[in-house]
C-alpha cells in the first residue's frame, strides 16, 4: 500500500513538473512576442516621426531649426503628437535648447527623433 503511494505521489510530481516547465515555457513566449511588439512599435514610431522631421524641413537642409519647428507646430498632425507626449508649444524653445547639445541651432533628424524617444 505504502509503494502504491509513493507511486502515485511520484507520478503526480512528474505531471506537476510537466506543467511548471510548460508555463514557464508559455512565459518565455510571451516575454519575447512582447519583446518583438515592442521593437516593432519602436521602428514603426521612428518611421512617423521621420516623415515629420521631413515636413517640418521647411528649407530641406536635412536640419530643423527652432523657427521650423515653431512653425511646424501649426501642423495638426505634428501638434497632436506632440500634444500626445505632453509638450506643447510653451514648451519646445527649451527643448530644442536642450537637444542642440553643439549649440549649432539646427538639429538633424536622427537627433531629434532619438532625443524624443
Amino acid at each position: 500500500a505504502i509503494s502504491l503511494v509513493t507511486s502515485q505521489l511520484g507520478f503526480l510530481n512528474l505531471v506537476l513538473a510537466v506543467i511548471v516547465d510548460n508555463a514557464a515555457e508559455a512565459r518565455e513566449a510571451s516575454k519575447e512576442e512582447k519583446s518583438a511588439e515592442h521593437k516593432r512599435m519602436q521602428a514603426q514610431s521612428f518611421a512617423m516621426w521621420a516623415d515629420v522631421m521631413k515636413r517640418l524641413d521647411a528649407d530641406h537642409s536635412g536640419t530643423i531649426g527652432l523657427d521650423e519647428l515653431m512653425q511646424g507646430y501649426t501642423d495638426p498632425t505634428v501638434k497632436r503628437m506632440l500634444d500626445d507626449m505632453g509638450i506643447d508649444r510653451t514648451d519646445l524653445k527649451t527643448i530644442f535648447n536642450l537637444m542642440d547639445t553643439d549649440d549649432s541651432g539646427e538639429l538633424g533628424y536622427h537627433e531629434f527623433i532619438h532625443a524624443l524617444m
